[in-house]
């Protein structure tokens, strides 16, 4: 199997992504290989659902997290639900392979005996239809209590396509804060942000895992979860009114973007 290294920086996390291409092993630099030498610790797997409503570019997004090269996102790309593709990824030393399946709706993966580790709930930024969808698949996720132990992020994409915009950042912000979600924007088109995603949605995934752990194995209390959706939902309405009017953001709004932290 060939396999193709590509080194990448992100916000100080350096990692590693691996594709096949074909059946033997790719040589590689000593930089490269000095990880290898080392003993080698046992792979972790991980199952993320990427979701959201026809024609975001859910497959255009991980067919761009398993290349460095820019891809032709604006081709015409038919959504494949239920299938799965891995992506490799060594990140600080440790090394992950990420399963994502596509997606139209949540509620198959919700259903599977063991659901998804992750969630990533993506729409178009060109597309309010999308963006309506989307919050309809967090609340899904939500009356399920998914969203308790399992991180989830909320995507924007297509934000190269300024002019046609239809939702803003700020409503992106405030839907992700009020599901306790992690909130990116991104550009499948020019490759912005798809490798800060694709780290952060690893980071969350390990933080929640650490956090049950250090939890005992319990599901973190009832009590520091939603008691009403339609307060908080208010609640972030007037934390967005008030950046708008003060031009200074709220800092929940600075911490939804924040991928390396819970």
């Amino acid at each position: 199997m060939l396999m193709i290294f590509t080194g990448i920086v992100n916000r100080g996390d350096s990692f590693r992504r691996r594709r096949s291409r074909s059946g033997s092993l790719a040589p590689a630099s000593p930089a490269q290989s000095a990880p290898e030498s080392q003993e080698r610790r046992p792979v972790a797997l991980h199952r993320v659902a990427m979701v959201g409503a026809q024609g975001v570019g859910k497959t255009a997004l991980i067919s761009q997290f398993q290349t460095s090269e820019c891809i032709n996102a604006y081709d015409r790309q038919r959504d494949a639900d239920g299938t799965e593709q891995k992506v490799s990824i060594l990140l600080n030393g440790e090394e992950s392979e990420l399963y994502f399946v596509n997606c139209t709706s949540a509620r198959e993966e919700i259903d599977r005996c063991e659901p998804p580790d992750a969630f990533v709930v993506i729409y178009s930024v060109v597309d309010k239809a999308s963006f309506q969808k989307a919050e309809q698949e967090l609340a899904r996720l939500l009356d399920s209590d998914m969203l308790r132990c399992r991180p989830a992020v909320l995507v924007g994409n297509k934000i190269d396509l300024a002019r046609s915009r239809a939702v803003s950042t700020q409503d992106g912000k405030c839907l992700a804060c009020t599901y306790k979600a992690k909130f990116i924007e991104v550009s499948v088109g020019i490759n912005h942000n798809v490798d800060e995603l694709l780290v952060g949605i690893l980071n969350q995934i390990r933080l929640k895992q650490q956090q049950f752990t250090s939890d005992g194995g319990r599901e973190s209390s009832p009590a520091h979860w939603y008691k009403s959706r339609g307060v908080v939902r208010a609640s972030m309405k007037a934390r967005q009114m008030l950046t708008w009017i003060f031009g200074k953001e709220d800092s929940k709004f600075k911490n939804c973007e924040n991928l390396h932290v819970l």
